[in-house]
Order: structure tokens, then sequence, then C-alpha cells
């Protein structure tokens, strides 16, 4: 295993752990709403560039594990954060990958993420239609999250400088 897999993996469960200990010690309607794990998906993605077969099939596979830790569905996520990082790829093409349009991508990113969430729920019948809750699950993502991926990249920038990483874009 080379030292971008290690890194990337390393990532990839420092979101896991932590968006477990924000769940359990934060109440899920405060301003504190984490998305640790989607958002570590937008960081991941440059170290990628080159190999995107590798990116959706880790994009799935961390779907499938939040599926398993974090939810009662099976499948539902794993399809979703594809969907994600398809779409994180497409942003990536217009967007170059500096601290700003990280930012930029967050935000794409979670309110996509909310939005279908929310359509799926709408359409299994496990909510009723409310677009102020909609908002609120929204903008309750935005502090927190907007702060882990402007930190977590700066952390990756520095460690793919240190460790001579390539990570593109």
């Amino acid at each position: 295993m080379n030292k971008k897999n290690i890194a990337l993996l390393i990532l990839l469960a420092f979101s896991f752990i932590l968006e477990g200990i924000f769940s359990n010690f934060i109440s899920i309607h405060s301003i504190l709403s984490p998305l640790f794990v989607l958002m570590s998906l937008i960081i991941i993605y440059p170290f990628l560039l080159n190999n995107k077969e590798s990116y959706y099939k880790i994009c799935f596979i961390v779907g499938l594990l939040y599926d398993l830790i974090y939810t009662d569905t099976l499948i539902v996520h794993a399809f979703l954060f594809l969907i994600i990082g398809f779409k994180i790829t497409k942003i990536n093409l217009i967007l170059a990958n500096n601290h700003i349009n990280v930012m930029v991508m967050a935000l794409i990113i979670i309110i996509l993420y909310r939005l279908i969430l929310y359509c799926l729920l709408l359409l299994t019948g496990n909510i009723s239609f409310d677009i102020f809750g909609l908002f609120q699950s929204i903008y309750l993502s935005l502090v927190v999250n907007i702060i882990y991926i402007v930190v977590m990249n700066m952390i990756t920038d520095e460690i793919s400088y240190r460790f001579k990483i390539y990570k593109g874009n």
C-alpha cells in the first residue's frame, strides 16, 4: 500500500469516527449537523483524479459502510454517495482545487445531498412535505461541515506537500 492510499484510508476512517462522535454527543437538530464522511469524498477526489473508477468504487463502498454504521437502510447511501461522487467529478471539471472552491463544492454537495435524500424520504412516505424542514436540514449542516472541509483541505495540502503525494487539479 502506497503513501497516498494510506493517507486516504486514514482520512476516511477519521471522518467516520469524528462523525460518530459528533452524532453521539451533539443533538441532530443543532447547528453542528455533521456530514464529515460526505465531505471527505470532496477532499479525496483530487488524489484520485487520474483514477475515477477507483474513486467511484470508494464512493460506493463508503456509502455502503455509512448505511451499515449510521442508518437502518442498506444500499441507499451507497448509491447516493455514488451519485454525489459523480457530481463531485463534474464540479471539479469547472472549479480548481483551492480553499474557496472547496467551500463552494461543499455547499453544492450538501444542498444536493439533502435535496436528494429529502426527495427519497418523500417518495417512500417516511416524511411529509415540509419545505422549511428541508431548508433547516441544509443550513444546520453548513457551518460545521464548511469548517471541517477547510481544515481537512489545509491538512491534506500540507501532507501532500510534505510527503510528495500528488494532489491533482
